[in-house]
């Protein structure tokens, strides 16, 4: 409806400038004649006839169409408004959405926000870790847009996250950091979803709790395996420089020859790389696999697959992990119906597959994941399905292209390199003895004074909702943490730091407010005080919209309790 009102007042200017245009021709004379603003006016008795009269009739209907098209103009206007205010947000939310995709935010946080990890070098111990990179798409029911934006422009000291945004020194101008918290706005999942992530969370929080140990053994035998790496890295080097060197200058030939499909790549350099590309992973691999066949009895390939493992562990101690998951297998083997052991070795036909792909696994481990076997079919533009022989040879050799630079790097600096890699073994082993992680759950419960079903709920709430920022390294992973409410990068909230700060739980009969739990479901705001004495800065997240009233109590009484590792 406006734009047909603005069609028609345009048009009625139009044909009034032309009236006007044609009049001023009309009156045009000679060289002497009399400008219209200096001539004589009318008389009454020119004026009082038919023209005057038509005059006043396109007037009044001039006027009239103003009164009628002007309110409908503006009665539309809102409507028009909210059409731009749309228009404009999708456009932004667009542009956030390339920004994601251009600075590989969801390398880190997960597809499409939903967490994931990222690499990151400790402080502390100087080890590459996995570090726990939080959801995006339920962070809103969390923190407000502006302190969503206050953490992409300046982002997170001490942790992968950097600033994206110029005042935080990153490259992103106010504009771009807006557009994307307009793009993960867009990408919140509905709120019950939010808060149906709880259970999984809490779930993944107490398997945490019950595998530290092995976790932490799994790190020290990987760590063993880097240090490791570092002293066989001048004998890699010697082996894989040249397979390197050959086939980059093979595929910088590669059309020299006979090309039977026509791939860009000759046939003679086909079969040659997919010889260099065998022969670098025949250098790497350091054990065979062993394959057992559920209708032969094979049990003594078992013995002697172990037995070849158990040979190259001291070189290899990335092996042991695999050595410990064969002999968990075979103790927990159990023939049944549902897994016979045909052919009476002793291993049921289920677990001969199992062991089959552990010692397969034993097999791939000590191969870097840049080196890569390929069989390329001169034949065949694509040996592997749905790509082409050109782009899988030119990521065989970019892959060794890597491997033989992170070689020189680790033998012209070996001396360097392997005293911090080895500083970070001691690291791992002392933390192994300390177990500054243990929690133990009943001294929990005995502290909150409930059962330890919900005191096992109460410490994973923490881990899963408190302990990033509260707990000293909980997201590089269990070897890493300290004693839980460490302070991090929030404030420590071991020695009953809690009731200092919010006071003890009113009395069940008291209309006083629990200044603790309502902190928990409104989180800090900028500027503005909160509990007895703290001042907030906005960075404190809200829990009330994705945590039940039973869970936050929950959560307020284990804070409270002053024991939070529940040792004595």
């Amino acid at each position: 409806m406006s734009d047909v009102i603005t069609v028609l007042a345009v048009v009625a200017g139009i044909i009034w400038l032309g009236i006007m245009l044609v009049a001023a021709f009309r009156n045009r004379g000679g060289a002497e004649e009399v400008p219209p603003n200096l001539q004589p006016g009318i008389d009454d008795q020119q004026l009082e006839t038919k023209r005057l009269e038509t005059g006043q009739k396109y007037a009044i209907g001039f006027a009239a169409f103003l009164a009628v098209s002007l309110p409908l103009y503006f009665l539309t206007e809102p409507a028009r408004q909210e059409g731009f205010v749309e228009e404009f947000d999708e456009a932004s939310i667009e542009r956030g959405e390339h920004a994601v995709e251009e600075f590989g935010c969801y390398d880190c946080h997960g597809p499409l926000g939903s967490g994931g990890a990222a690499s990151f070098v400790e402080a502390r111990s100087g080890v590459a870790v996995s570090w726990a990179a939080p959801a995006l798409n339920d962070i809103l029911y969390k923190y407000d847009e502006d302190e969503l934006n206050y953490w992409i422009t300046f982002g997170r000291a001490n942790s992968p996250m950097p600033p994206w945004g110029v005042a935080g020194g990153g490259p992103m101008n106010e504009k771009q950091v807006i557009d994307v918290v307009n793009y993960i706005r867009s990408i919140q999942i509905p709120q019950q979803q939010a808060v149906d992530k709880t259970v999984g969370e809490v779930s993944a929080q107490i398997s945490r709790l019950d595998s530290a140990d092995a976790t932490v053994a799994a790190a020290i035998i990987n760590q063993s395996q880097v240090v490791a790496e570092i002293d066989q890295a001048p004998g890699d080097l010697e082996v894989i420089e040249p397979l390197d060197k050959e086939a980059v200058d093979l595929l910088a030939n590669a059309d020299v020859g006979i090309d039977t499909d026509d791939d860009g790549l000759a046939d003679s350099v086909e079969v040659r790389l997919s010889e260099i590309s065998a022969a670098a992973v025949a250098h790497y691999r350091v054990v065979e696999p062993v394959a057992l066949d559920p209708e032969v009895a094979d049990a003594e390939l078992v013995d002697e697959g172990l037995a070849a493992l158990q040979a190259q562990v001291e070189t290899d101690p990335i092996l042991q992990t695999s050595i410990d998951g064969i002999e968990e297998a075979l103790a927990a083997d159990e023939i049944s119906e549902d897994s016979p052991d045909t052919d009476g070795d002793g291993i049921s036909d289920g677990g001969e597959a199992l062991i089959t792909g552990l010692f397969t696994e034993a097999s791939d481990s000590t191969i870097p994941g840049t080196v890569t076997e390929i069989s390329l079919d001169p034949a065949n533009p694509e040996s592997v399905s749905g790509v082409s022989d050109l782009e899988t040879a030119q990521e065989m050799v970019g892959g060794l292209d890597s491997t033989v630079i992170n070689l020189r790097v680790a033998v012209e600096n070996e001396d360097r390199i392997r005293g911090q890699q080895e500083d970070g073994l001691q690291f791992l082993i002392d933390a192994q003895a300390a177990a500054e992680w243990t929690i133990d759950i009943p001294g929990v419960a005995a502290a909150m004074g409930v059962s330890e079903e919900e005191a096992e709920r109460a410490v994973a709430l923490y881990n899963a909702n408190c302990a990033r920022c509260h707990t000293a390294g909980f997201s590089a992973g269990v070897p890493y943490t300290l004693e839980a409410g460490s302070g991090s990068f929030g404030p420590a909230l071991w020695d009953g730091r809690p009731v200092v700060q919010f006071g003890d739980a009113p009395a069940p009969d008291s209309t006083d407010p629990d200044l603790l739990i309502d902190f928990l479901i409104n989180g800090s705001v900028a500027e503005q005080p909160y509990g007895l004495n703290g001042f907030g800065s906005g960075r404190m997240p809200a829990f009330g919209t994705v945590l039940s009233q039973e869970d936050i109590d929950l959560l307020a009484l284990y804070l409270r309790s002053g024991n939070l590792d529940g040792v004595e």
